[in-house]
């Protein structure tokens, strides 16, 4: 899936970008250890079906033309109308047998996608089609993933050469049909000069415009139809690549949110270490404690729901199939850096500026009782309230990241 292709009928299918290279991928499975690699595409398998259709329609181009003559040969005593009559049988029953054909093939690649459209990537090991090999296996792999790979023309974790083989079928059927052309037209053009083949003739130019006009169809509406049939087969086809994986796109799921609430974690300390910096000198301007709350309502947020996500996670893949291949010393490593690591850095954070502030407090009950004018004590006073105050908003955030850090832990 390195490489995606939208075809059209007409237009080359083009190639789009995607993020999973072979060193993304590495990276992620060296941090974490496990990536759901989507191999097989949506796309790629509907395109696998207009190669089909085209290589079908190449492939048989020529026979028809010979098939259509002589049909249209064998009912000249009927005249026109029985020559025409005959042609169109042989077409009609001709793309009868090619939408069969084309069906059969779309429902066994659609098999083919649900069972090895996805690949999951551990750091020793390639799970796919009910099969696990080892990453150092290499003849085992080439046993296991090499009929995907003929299949759908697409090595794993390499790019697709479907692309290229949609646009060199188009070039081939194109090139047939003017060879074909051709030397109908040569021989309609050699026979013409014969007053004894005007019989021939006839039957010649009647059975090269009905089969020019079908196989003009065949490509202009054929090409447009099969990809809107194999776009809902491949629609479904992943429904239930989707339903078989369930457990896989979960995990894959996880560690995305994992990622995303560690980024937004770490984001929130930044932002709680600047304000309380500002706390700390006692600029108070500008709505501090409002900000102060706002920044540990988000850390909060998000460190719940990595805290949830994490353990989720460990006990989908402790009671998964991947229990006795997965790298937990690997994944316990990741999870310390993506949020263990950072709910420890606020908690410390937030328990030495608390004991700061409790000191400061202290401090100044010791000024307010040693102070004897009023006024002077009033603005020690309003500095101890804003210091409560602040106490006040750090100190349940303190039992809530000590309560989240004690259950990843355990």
């Amino acid at each position: 899936m390195l490489t995606r292709t939208l075809p059209s009928p007409e237009v080359e299918p083009t190639v789009t970008e995607n993020t999973e290279s072979p060193e993304f991928i590495e990276q992620q499975v060296d941090e974490r250890g496990f990536y759901l690699y989507e191999w097989i595409s949506p796309d790629e398998l509907r395109m696998s079906v207009l190669a089909d259709y085209l290589a079908i329609i190449r492939a048989a181009s020529t026979p028809l033309a010979v098939v259509t003559l002589i049909a249209g040969f064998i009912r000249l005593s009927a005249g026109v109308p029985g020559v025409i009559l005959a042609v169109l049988g042989v077409l009609g029953i001709f793309y009868t047998l090619v939408l069969a054909v084309l069906i059969a093939k779309m429902l066994r690649k659609s098999y083919l996608y649900t069972r090895g459209g996805n690949v999951v990537i551990t750091d020793g090991h390639y799970i796919s089609a009910g099969t696990v090999v080892e990453r150092s296996d290499f003849a085992g792999q080439k046993k296991a993933f090499g009929g995907l790979e003929k299949t759908f023309r697409e090595p794993l974790l390499e790019p697709s050469g479907l692309a290229e083989h949609i646009a060199m079928e188009r070039a081939s059927l194109i090139e047939q049909m003017k060879s074909i052309a051709s030397g109908w037209g040569k021989l309609v053009q050699n026979l013409g000069r014969s007053r004894d083949a005007a019989g021939i003739v006839m039957v010649l130019m009647i059975a090269g415009l009905l089969y020019g006009g079908m196989m003009a169809l065949v490509y202009f509406l054929g090409v447009f139809f099969v990809s809107v049939m194999a776009r809902v087969f491949s629609w479904l086809a992943h429904r239930a690549l989707l339903a078989l994986n369930n457990t896989e796109h979960e995990i894959q799921t996880l560690f995305q949110g994992i990622t995303r609430a560690s980024i937004a974690l770490k984001s929130g300390q930044k932002q709680s270490i600047s304000l309380l910096t500002d706390a700390g000198r006692g600029e108070w301007t500008d709505n501090l404690s409002a900000r102060l709350r706002d920044s540990f309502e988000v850390i909060s947020e998000m460190a719940g729901e990595a805290t949830d996500q994490t353990v989720e996670l460990r006990d989908i893949l402790e009671s998964s199939r991947y229990k006795d291949i997965f790298n937990f010393v690997k994944y316990g490593k990741w999870i310390q850096g993506q949020v263990l690591s950072p709910i420890e850095e606020i908690l410390l954070l937030l328990t030495k500026n608390r004991d700061t502030i409790t000191r400061t407090i202290a401090s100044l009950d010791t000024q307010i009782i040693l102070m004897t004018d009023p006024s002077h004590q009033k603005p020690l006073i309003l500095q101890k309230d804003r210091f409560e105050m602040q106490i006040e908003s750090i100190t349940p955030m303190i039992e809530m990241l000590e309560g989240y850090k004690a259950k990843l832990k355990n």
